[in-house]
């Protein structure tokens, strides 16, 4: 992404709405499953500027790598260890090393020129029956200049990243959108930023820091939906996610 968006993400990854209740979503999604109730060795892979490596880390040993040598700036900042730079098409690690792996809004990056191929280099580092949670961005009608700055390649559908998990040699266990509730509003604003005209469209995303109240009633409405996803799959969402299983 932008440089000047890792700064950004470094800022509010903690407290910013939409990476709060994502987290709940998926932590809720992990603890519905039972996969939580041994250690896990875990790749956070694209790790970011590494605030959900502190997150993971709660399961066990977690180690972090991006190809951006920005954002493992920002996570030796938060203190952590066990980084790599590299790229995740090209894992430097051995076949086998871990339980579970992360892909949280990876997989869309434009430097990703095949993602099945990326997933099967996930695929090779898990061990038999391993986990693999992806978070990534859902319906490429929504693509914006938030799009732009973040560098995403596109936005999926539910059907083609299970066909891409499957090709990869992954076993789907649940698979969702969520920001469900929103949807409506953020398919309005994108629709209104594209009448808007390509001049107001340079690349910028959507991470502003809100007005605590703002701030914790959309935080309420995703974990309102977290509590959802522990049972149901939601038809739609600005976002998707997804637990697999090495086979």
């Amino acid at each position: 992404m932008e440089k000047a968006e890792y700064q950004k993400h470094f800022e509010l990854e903690e407290s910013f709405w939409w990476f709060r209740g994502r987290r709940k979503i998926l932590l809720n999604l992990l603890r519905s499953q039972g996969t939580t109730r041994r250690p896990l060795v875990w790749l956070d892979a694209g790790c970011g500027t590494g605030f959900n490596m502190t997150v993971f880390a709660r399961f066990g040993p977690v180690f972090g790598c991006d190809y951006s040598e920005e954002a493992l700036v920002f996570c030796r900042k938060r203190g952590l260890k066990n980084l790599a730079r590299a790229d995740v098409q090209r894992l430097p690690y051995k076949d086998g090393s871990f339980d579970a792996a992360s892909l949280l809004d990876v997989l869309y990056h434009k430097n990703i020129l095949d993602d099945v191929s990326a997933l099967k280099d996930v695929h090779r580092t898990l061990r038999p029956g391993g986990l693999l949670l992806v978070a990534d961005s859902a319906f490429n009608v929504l693509r914006s200049r938030h799009d732009l700055a973040v560098h995403a390649r596109e936005r999926y559908r539910k059907k083609d990243l299970k066909q891409k998990l499957e090709k990869a040699g992954f076993q789907v266990i649940r698979l969702s959108y969520y920001n469900f509730f929103l949807f409506p509003f953020i398919f309005m604003f994108r629709m209104t930023e594209k009448f808007r005209g390509a001049k107001t469209n340079a690349p910028e995303s959507d991470l502003k820091a809100l007005p605590r109240p703002a701030n914790g009633l959309l935080t309420g409405i995703l974990k309102i939906e977290a509590l959802l996803t522990k049972k149901i799959n939601l038809p739609w969402g600005s976002s998707l996610f997804c637990l697999a299983q090495k086979k």
